[in-house]
């Protein structure tokens, strides 16, 4: 008797910024659909440095005007309003990190190592909601080396490995890398969902019937009889 062949599975990627707080509010939703549709996808983590300079975003960019009191208030409205009264928006006001490399860094890091088998498997994702975590609810300024692994080692990594990457470079390596796929993909904001190879992108505030139904779409069309056509 033949065996049954494998169920299709559609593979998607997922770019988020360590300090959005979208990508905070995301991250239930992503672990619903993992979990709904267990076996069925794959994700490829991106990071997306949508804070590349957040000094620059307080003394003139798109932050100067409301300074730190009107980021803190629009980081608690959405964490409110999205449910989690954990957040309270004082992460802006306790610590200032400077840029999303940094975190990405040690992200990438972290992902590159987990595919080399380096790092235990689900070590990227689970590092990187960690890292989140700690700056939106424990207000740890998580651009610092020293924050980093110690993050990481309260998960379990090997800190020596995610050293190694840290010290050559290679994350931010990892970080140019994702940095030139979203150029060339014209990606906009985080987080940023993107299926297909790309025919269809959600980003921002995403809502979740929309995600439900492109991903069960998706799903429809890798089975037999199912139509991808555009």
């Amino acid at each position: 008797m033949s065996a049954e062949p494998a169920a299709p599975r559609l593979r998607f990627a997922y770019w988020s910024d360590p300090y959005c707080i979208w990508a905070y509010v995301a991250q239930r939703p992503l672990e619903a659909l993992l979990q709904l549709h267990a076996g069925l996808l794959d994700v490829d983590y991106h990071v997306i440095p949508v804070f590349g300079s957040i000094p620059h975003r307080f003394s003139a960019g798109a932050w100067a005007a409301g300074g730190t009191a009107g980021r803190v208030a629009a980081t608690a409205k959405v964490a409110a309003e999205h449910g989690h009264p954990e957040v309270d928006g004082t992460c802006w006001e306790v610590v200032r990190p400077s840029s999303s490399w940094a975190a990405g860094a040690a992200i990438k890091g972290v992902f590159a190592d987990e595919a080399a088998g380096l790092q235990p498997e689900g070590a990227g994702a689970a590092f990187q909601k960690d890292l989140r975590e700690a700056f939106f609810v424990h207000r740890l300024d998580t651009s610092h080396r020293k924050v980093q692994l110690q993050r990481a080692e309260g998960l379990g990594l090997d800190v020596a490995q995610l050293e190694r990457q840290l010290d050559t470079g290679l994350g931010l390596a990892w970080m140019a890398e994702d940095e030139e796929v979203r150029q060339r993909s014209h990606l906009q904001g985080s987080p940023s969902w993107v299926f297909d190879g790309g025919r269809a992108v959600l980003y921002g505030r995403v809502n979740q019937d929309v995600l439900r139904h492109t991903v069960l779409d998706l799903l429809a069309g890798l089975r037999p009889g199912g139509s991808r056509c555009g």
